[in-house]
């Protein structure tokens, strides 16, 4: 029988419940003010045949009081991101684990960022690669109605990117905190799918304000860019993801030409190429840390209604792909790829071809 998954989780959602007892989340940013966070762990109950791999069994949110905030003046601090990263450093400890980091898409709901995320944990995991998983859990609707909710998502997600420059530099924070004695050598690895990308990119400019625009620390192992609706330029441009290198060794990139969800996004919503569907506008100057992989071959998932854009959580062929980078292999080292080089990518292969 599956097991339940363990989801951690950041979010700058409005809360659900009363002031003293918070229940959920909903589909707003925070009523106080979009920067503001909560954190807490879910656990998560498999959940078949319900178009969702997971479902919420256990929701924890860590106690927060930010005096003269959310609390009075006279009231003890007490950050909620403590208690969780203290809690998810132990399980990376015992369960000599990774950190896999979420930045989930449109249209989704605090309820399906948390099963995805778990899903992720479930697929990407191996014996000898063992994952925990987080999910930055930013306001987006839940709904797909035409052009509206697409906008309102890509409102929310750019107002969003000072609670996820705050997450980041807790997270930093946390990290040059612990004792030398108490520290785990996980290697952390972020996954933004779909406007996830667009939430990055603004993420990444709160943080190089933030930070005065110094150089950037190392983070993350891999980032992985999956079928991002994130113009095709983006590595070129200060603006968007020019400097998103320093914050990682690796940037894995997957795109599919026959993505139909970001050819959506170019034909009605106004957007340039995206770089889930063309990859990288030129190759000129191209960061070398960039990995280019072209899943157009294989990813076709099922339903119908998943537009060849979910094949990073559901496609075999990709999640073997993937399973290989985390290993640490060499992009020229995996198994089920073909090297283009007219087009400087990889092309992920369909079993058996």
């Amino acid at each position: 029988m599956a097991k339940s998954v363990t989801v951690h989780f950041a979010t700058n959602r409005e809360e659900k419940g009363t002031k003293n007892e918070v229940t959920g989340f909903g589909p707003g940013l925070n009523r106080l003010s979009p920067i503001l966070l909560r954190y807490g762990a879910a656990e998560m109950v498999p959940e078949p045949g319900k178009g969702v791999a997971y479902r919420v069994g256990e929701l924890r949110i860590a106690a927060e009081s930010l005096p003269g905030v959310t609390a009075p003046e006279s009231a003890d601090r007490v950050l909620g991101s403590t208690s969780v990263f203290d809690g998810l450093r132990e399980r990376l400890i015992a369960n000599k684990a990774d950190l896999l980091l979420l930045l989930h898409g449109f249209a989704c709901t605090f309820e399906e960022a948390l099963s995805n995320a778990a899903e992720l944990k479930t697929k990407w995991s191996t014996k000898e690669k063992p994952l925990e998983v987080a999910v930055f859990c930013w306001p987006a609707n839940g709904t797909l109605k035409p052009l509206l909710d697409y906008v309102s998502d890509r409102d929310d997600g750019r107002l969003s990117a000072k609670a996820v420059s705050r997450s980041l530099r807790r997270f930093i924070d946390y990290m040059r905190e612990v004792a030398p004695d108490q520290r785990c050598d996980a290697g952390v690895h972020l996954v933004a799918h779909s406007m996830g990308n667009y939430v990055l990119r603004n993420a990444l400019q709160a943080l190089l304000s933030d930070l005065g625009g110094r150089t950037l620390p190392r983070i993350f192992n891999n980032i992985f860019l999956m079928a991002a609706d994130e113009d095709s330029d983006c590595f070129e441009d200060t603006e968007k993801l020019a400097r998103l290198s320093e914050l990682a060794e690796a940037i894995q990139v997957y795109f599919a030409r026959n993505d139909r969800a970001l050819v959506i996004s170019d034909l009605t919503k106004a957007n340039p190429d995206r770089l889930g569907a063309t990859g990288p506008r030129t190759l000129t100057n191209l960061p070398q840390k960039v990995t280019l992989v072209d899943c157009t071959d294989i990813s076709a998932t099922s339903p119908v209604s998943d537009l060849n854009h979910q094949y990073y959580r559901k496609g075999a062929e990709a999640i073997q792909d993937i399973k290989y980078v985390l290993a640490g292999r060499r992009p020229e080292d995996i198994s089920g790829r073909s090297w283009v080089p007219a087009r400087y990518c990889f092309r992920i292969q369909k079993s058996g071809a």
